[in-house]
């Protein structure tokens, strides 16, 4: 059984991943929390969760620049929640990100990219996320979304799907979406001009909210999968579907993770902080 498998296994109710837990990385200007193993940030009890690899919240000091070299076979996300981004994808130009906007990345074969801090004065606060595809070796695409966490007040809004197929049908770009050719055999910029959701090469969904201080919501059913909730800002109360009283209450910079069927899997979130919740949650497949 690979490790992921014995993972989802060993897991029978939710387990929550607490920001005072995860491992830091200095580096360059950079802070990085991860909620994963990730180079020097070594947790051994959590080298992923099935498809998500890489959970990292980073907090980028002015003017700083990362090469990130040439990357292959990953989903990676980007979610600015405070400042100015730019990534150079070469072949699949330059992107400027401001807060809640969200960039996509395919790498597919293979993707060199730049990332920068765009002020020379204001910090830069990130999400990066990186998923392993459905299948491997597709040709790098690229797309943006604009306010891609800005937009989903008090209901859940799809930032990035992969529902309509990893698989491929012939699309340039293997998401159901109408792809350009921005690159020639280097890959596609993808027009995503509306206010759906990212494509994604794996059959995945990312999905936020953001709701006032004392109101409630649903948790979305996970459907036979995986899911994973973080939270941006504020902070919730969790509410299990078996109603025990230790459902755990979630701050700024913590996450739970949970299977399908788990014994007291999230149902309903209820805001607490003062202020407004934001909340990012995964569905992934088992």
């Amino acid at each position: 059984m690979s490790a992921a498998g014995s993972q989802a296994a060993a897991v029978s109710r939710p387990r929550p991943r607490p920001a005072a837990a995860r491992a830091h990385a200095r580096r360059d200007g950079i802070v990085a929390t991860e909620a994963f193993s990730r180079g020097d940030a070594i947790t051994r009890d959590w080298m992923g969760w099935g498809a998500l690899r890489v959970l990292s919240r980073q907090h980028w000091a002015p003017g700083i620049n990362r090469d990130d070299g040439r990357v292959a076979n990953m989903e990676r996300l980007l979610l600015v929640l405070e400042g100015a981004l730019e990534a150079d994808c070469g072949a699949l130009g330059r992107h400027r990100l401001e807060a809640g906007d969200l960039l996509w990345i395919s790498t597919g074969h293979g993707l060199p990219s730049r990332v920068s801090n765009r002020s020379a004065t204001a910090p830069l606060r990130l999400v990066e996320c990186w998923l392993q595809p459905g299948r491997v070796n597709a040709t790098p695409a690229v797309a943006c979304r604009s306010a891609g966490g800005f937009d989903a007040d008090g209901a859940w809004v799809a930032l990035a799907a992969g529902d309509r197929g990893e698989s491929g049908g012939g699309n340039d770009d293997d998401s159901g979406n109408h792809a350009g050719n921005a690159g020639g055999g280097n890959g596609v910029h993808i027009n995503t001009s509306d206010s759906g959701p990212l494509p994604l090469r794996q059959r995945a969904r990312l999905m936020a909210v953001r709701i006032a201080a004392g109101a409630a919501i649903d948790v979305p059913a996970c459907r036979g999968g995986r899911c994973w909730l973080e939270v941006l800002d504020g902070g919730v109360a969790v509410s299990g579907h078996d109603n025990n009283d230790d459902d755990p209450r979630l701050a700024s910079g913590d996450g739970i993770a949970w299977t399908a069927g788990s014994s007291g899997a999230p149902s309903t979130l209820t805001a607490t902080a003062a202020g407004t919740a934001w909340l990012l949650l995964f569905v992934l497949p088992a």
